[in-house]
């Protein structure tokens, strides 16, 4: 019997291997979620604040990495590999405050969304969503195999998978956020319809609930509007179109999810990518 050759000892872990350890990842991801959102409300100031930096730094993480191989391809383009600029150039402590600001922001605004969620269904989207986004890459990655340079594969392939998963994601909230019933505000003035939707909002964090309760202001602003104008609801194309633009701040949940499941997710190897001899290492 011969033995093994090396190739095979050191072979990479299977493509389908790395798919299933992704779905499972983002399940458990979505799992998470879902009880931040059955217990945000009755958490200490301590707890909310410690959620918000976790999502902060993961959010920041998988930006940066994947900032930094774009930045590297854009360098290896125009400079020679010689020159000291492409080490300076690279990406420092301004790209990494740029992603720590941006992480901020999106998961402040998805701490007050995963509290707000009002119907099941969302929680289905995003668990298909992040099936979708596996699934996604992994053709991606198998479209790419010899055409793009291995070295930046794994990150094209994870910026296509989460464009078009985005795109469906949005599409989906935007189609649960139209069937979902709202009060009835015709009838009231603006004032008496901030009143009422902030009044029911409530939280043990103050931090929390002033976000929750700016979020209610910013809710009843726009279907007050939304039911002056468009009374008759979706019946006709412009209003159909109103109401989209109304709802649109659906986006903020699926990029906040999708830039959580970016972060949690390691870019696929190279090897396993592209099928490709030259295991250039992804520059981190």
């Amino acid at each position: 019997m011969s033995p093994s050759s090396p190739s095979a000892e050191s072979s990479p872990t299977p493509t389908r291997h790395i798919a299933v350890r992704h779905a499972f990842t983002l399940t458990l991801l979505v799992i998470g979620l879902w009880l931040m959102h059955m217990n945000l409300r009755v958490l200490p100031e301590a707890g909310v604040v410690a959620l918000w930096i976790a999502m902060t730094l993961l959010m920041a993480h998988g930006g940066f990495r994947r900032h930094r191989i774009r930045r590297a391809a854009f360098l290896r383009g125009y400079l020679e590999p010689t020159s000291q600029w492409p080490r300076r150039l690279r990406g420092g402590p301004l790209m990494a405050l740029r992603h720590l600001v941006i992480g901020a922001l999106l998961g402040g605004l998805l701490l007050i969304t995963l509290a707000r969620i009002p119907t099941q269904e969302v929680w289905a989207a995003l668990l298909v969503a992040g099936f979708v986004l596996v699934i996604g890459e992994a053709l991606s990655a198998r479209l790419l195999r010899g055409h793009a340079h291995p070295q930046f594969a794994p990150e094209l392939a994870r910026r296509g998978a989460l464009r078009f998963t985005g795109v469906l994601l949005v599409i989906a909230l935007l189609i649960l956020a139209l069937q979902a019933r709202y009060p009835d505000l015709t009838g009231a003035t603006l004032e008496q319809a901030v009143w009422f939707l902030v009044h029911h909002e409530a939280a043990r964090s103050h931090l929390l609930e002033a976000g929750l309760q700016l979020a209610a202001a910013q809710d009843a602003l726009r279907l007050w509007l939304g039911q002056q104008w468009f009374p008759q609801g979706v019946e006709s194309l412009p209003a159909l179109f109103g109401w989209l633009l109304i709802l649109a701040e659906q986006a903020f949940l699926a990029a906040g999810f999708l830039l959580l499941a970016n972060g949690l997710l390691p870019l696929r190897p190279v090897t396993d990518s592209l099928g490709d001899p030259r295991n250039a290492p992804v520059i981190e």
